[in-house]
Parts: structure tokens; sequence; C-alpha cells
């Protein structure tokens, strides 16, 4: 019988093997297509590693949330400050095992929807390398591999957008998205800098412990910082701005629905699902984890503010829309308000909400980007004046669209009308009854624009009858699926929330798991250092 320590060492290199897993394959298909030039095998292959990664990220996420353990992998046994950890707690695992189920689900649409597109070899490289890059920032325990990690995702997401670069407007929002990306990839990086300048160490484990009042890891870190509590501040501000800019938080929106719109339905579709969650992540763990609640106050009346802009500038976008991708990409700049007024919130219950809306808007936006990008392949086209009444002979997508803008809308049983009820709830826990109205009237915007498309597509009639072009079972079938899921996690909220999501919160609000976080770090170093 496998000992526990044994079992945790497994589960752990298998964390640590993840991202190496998808990375190495990505290098390898081009090769790989070279020689037998099978679009069919080079799908199997990235399909086949998407997979077992989500094998990996389900097995790590039952580990850990199971025992309650945070575990520990040095890579080469080189430990910190200067070798790269990956420490993974639940709140990582859960952020890992949603990349890892959503990349799969949506890799299998892109065998059809992009079948005649050439270059499909570098399209699942691109696509694989950013499953790595988003892996690893759930992973690791080290800032400045959260910023190679962010650098390997960046750099394929800006490839990604530009893959159907034969329209030029898709080469145009791809050089948008890449100098947006780099500033907020240069601000992180200054943040990584100071701290190690500051501070003398990379690792988030000791940076913690700075903060919580213990010994560093046996003092073997030190910096050139007078003020500890300035490092910080400066660590944590830079940081949270690098990735209000990722995550597209009002005022730093600007490129996302020039990107999303002009990217391939499956690439919209995964980034949205996730890389705005991923962001939310990286907040979370400096707040909670790094800096600490107490030192991080100063932000979360920033959070507020521009969370509820956000959430009311997203809201009008999308009803003055006439091109339905666009209209989804303004229904994510709207969510991702959402999620940064729970995070300003800041109570067990807002961050329940929180991770409960970052859970919901991984299933919601893959069903509705996926949806247009049928609705494209099958009419030529995503412009409501063009597909009046033509959703009718579709009813697969008409469902996945009217399912999708009744989530946005927070209409139940969908997932995010408990994800919002939720949040209206921690708001009256705080008593900051604006927010209500905020909470309110952006989802009202949200759904006269998304029932305007609707009916645009399907009750309309139009005077000339256009027939789909093409028609794919399988796609279809990936688009109830999604409506499906949408539907079932509105409805077991009361299950999922309570035995998945809370525990995570409560983690969060628990001194005791900082100091376990640092304590977990130190005792792999005694195992170096002393035997």
């Amino acid at each position: 019988m496998i000992d526990e320590m044994s079992l945790e060492y497994a589960v752990s290199s298998l964390a640590a093997l993840s991202p190496l897993i998808a990375i190495i394959s990505a290098f390898t298909i081009p090769l790989i297509y070279t020689w037998f030039k099978s679009r069919k095998l080079v799908f199997a292959i990235s399909e086949t590693v998407l997979v077992v990664n989500a094998l990996i990220t389900l097995t790590v996420f039952n580990y850990v949330f199971s025992t309650n353990r945070i575990i520990y992998y040095m890579f080469a046994g080189f430990p910190p400050p200067l070798g790269i950890a990956y420490e993974v707690d639940v709140l990582g695992a859960f952020m890992g095992v949603l990349i890892g189920l959503i990349f799969p689900f949506i890799n299998i649409f892109s065998y059809k929807y992009l079948e005649e597109y050439s270059g499909i070899e570098w399209y699942y490289t691109l696509y694989l390398g950013l499953e790595a890059g988003l892996l690893g920032i759930a992973y690791t325990g080290d800032i400045f591999n959260l910023f190679v990690m962010l650098e390997v995702a960046s750099i394929a997401a800006y490839a990604l957008v530009a893959f159907k670069r034969h329209l030029g407007y898709s080469l145009e929002a791809s050089i948008k998205y890449a100098i947006v990306g780099s500033i907020a990839s240069t601000i992180y990086f200054i943040a990584v800098v100071l701290a190690y300048s500051g501070l003398g160490t990379l690792s988030m484990a000791d940076i913690a412990a700075h903060t919580i009042g213990t010994n560093t890891l046996f003092n073997l870190t030190y910096g050139y910082t007078t003020n500890v509590g300035v490092t910080l501040t400066l660590l944590l501000g830079l940081t949270v701005w690098a990735f209000m800019i990722e995550a597209a938080l009002v005022p730093h929106h600007f490129w996302l629905p020039d990107a999303y719109s002009a990217a391939p339905a499956t690439v919209a579709a995964t980034l949205s699902a996730v890389a705005e969650g991923v962001a939310v992540y990286v907040i979370l763990r400096y707040v909670h984890t790094i800096i600490g609640v107490e030192q991080s106050l100063w932000v979360l009346p920033l959070f507020l503010i521009l969370g509820s802009l956000a959430a009311i500038f997203g809201g009008f976008m999308i009803t003055v829309q006439n091109e339905l991708k666009r209209l989804i990409a303004y229904s994510t700049v709207m969510d991702v308000g959402f999620m940064f007024i729970g995070l300003g919130l800041n109570t067990p219950t807002a961050i329940t909400a929180t991770l409960y809306y970052v859970m919901s808007h991984a299933i919601v936006k893959p069903l509705l980007f996926l949806t247009a990008g049928m609705i494209e392949k099958t009419y030529g086209t995503t412009k409501l004046e063009e597909l009046r009444g033509m959703l009718r002979s579709t009813p697969i997508l008409a469902l996945g669209l009217f399912i999708g803008g009744l989530a946005v809308g927070g209409i139940p049983p969908t997932n995010l009308f408990v994800a919002k009820l939720s949040l209206i709830i921690s708001v009256l826990e705080k008593e900051y009854y604006p927010l209500i109205i905020v909470i309110v009237l952006s989802s009202a915007l949200a759904l006269i624009g998304f029932m305007r498309a609707f009916y645009a597509t399907y009750f309309a009639v139009s005077k000339t009858i256009k027939s789909p072009q093409t028609t794919f079972s399988i796609l279809n079938t990936l688009i109830l699926v999604f409506a499906i899921l949408v539907l079932l996690t509105g409805i077991l909220y009361p299950y999922i929330s309570s035995n998945i999501i809370s525990p995570i919160s409560e983690y969060l609000f628990n001194p005791n798991n900082r100091i376990e976080y640092v304590r977990i770090a130190e005792e792999y170093l005694k195992l170096i250092f002393q035997g």
C-alpha cells in the first residue's frame, strides 16, 4: 500500500508535469505534421494531451481538497529563493481543474470548425502553449515563474487571436492585444524586480513570511529595503494594476472586444472562459496568501469602484451592439466587473460568489462564443441585420444563444443567476446598498441586449431566406452540452457551493492557512539542508 508521503509526492509530481507535458507536445506537433501531413493526427495528439492534463488536474484537485493539504514540488531539487517551486493549495487546484476541463471540450470543437484553415499544426501548438502557461500560473509558488508562465500564455494568446490573419482586422486586433498585454507584463515584471531587490526572494511563501511575523525561510533571504511595508505595497499595487489589464477591467478593457470578436470562436471561448478567471485568481493569491488581507485593505475600494463601472458600462454596450461576437465580448467586460465587486467586498460570502462566478463564467462564455462560431460557420456572418430570422432553421443554435443570454441577464435557474444572487447577499451583509442597483441595472441591460439579439435572429422576418451552408452534429452536441451545464450548475448550486466553493472561501479567510503555506515550504528546506 502506498504511504501518504509517497502519494503526496506522486500528486505533486503530476502537478509539475502537466504544464511540461503540454509545452513539450506543443513543440512536437509541427514536426509530426511535417512528417505525416495529417490534420487528424495532430488533432488526436493535442486532444489526448489535453485529456491527460484534465485527468491530472482532477487528481490534483481531488487529493488537495479531500486531504486539506498543500502539495509542494521543487524543480530539480533546487530550493527557493532562487529555485522554482510549485505550491498548490485548494485555490490553485480549483483554478487548475477549471483550466484542465475547459480545454479538451473546446478543442473538440476546433477539428471541424477550423477544417478550412491552413497552418492547423501551429494552432494546436499555440493552444497547448496557452494551456501550459495558464496551468503554470495556477500551480506556481514563485512570483518570477508566474511572470514566465504569463508570458507563455500571453504570446500564445496573441498569436491565436491573429490565426485568421487573412482578415486584416484579426491581425490588427492581435497587435492591439499584444501591445496592451506587453504593458501589463512589463508592469508585473517591475513588481517582481522590486520584490527581489527589496526582499531578496521570489518565493511566494517567503514573501508571505515577511508579513506574518515569522522568520523567512531559514533567514537565507535578505534584500536592500529599509521598509518592508513599502516594498509589499508596491508589489501589490503593481501586480493588481497588471492583472486588472489582463482581466480587461474598465478602463483597461478596450483591447478585449476587438480581440475576442476577431479571434476564432474556439480561441475566444477559451480565453473568455479562463483567462479573466486566472487574473482574478492571481489577485486573490496576492491579497489572501502573499501580502495578506490586513495589508491589502487599501485596494478593496478600488475593486468596488472599477468593478461597478465595468458592470454598468459592459451592460450598456451589450444593448447597442449589432454584431454577435462583440455583444458577447462586452458581456465578458460586464462579468469581470461583477467578479471585482466580489473581490472588493472581500467577505467569505462575497469570495464564494466570486469563485462561483468564475466557474459559471467558464461555462456560459464557451456556450455563447461556440454558438456564435457555429452561426458564423453556418450562415457566413454574425451581424444581426443579416441573421434576421435565420436561427429558426437551426434550433440548437437558437437554444444556445437563448440560454446563454438568460444566464448573462441573471435569469433563474441559470448558474450566473445564483452567482449574482449570492453577490447581492454579500452586498446586503456589508450594507453597501448602492451596489444592488449596479448589479440589477447591469443585468437588466444585458438581458435587453441578448433578447434583442435573439429576437433579431429568431423572430424577425427576413426578406430573403438563407439556408444553412453546413451543419455539424458533433458541434451542435457540444453546444447542447454547455447549455445543459449552464442550467445544471444553477440547479445544483446549493450542493456545489456548500461542498466545493464555500470550503475554498473559508480556507482563504483562515489565517492559519497562510502560516501553513509558509510552513510547508520551510519543511522542504529542512529536508534538503538538515536531511
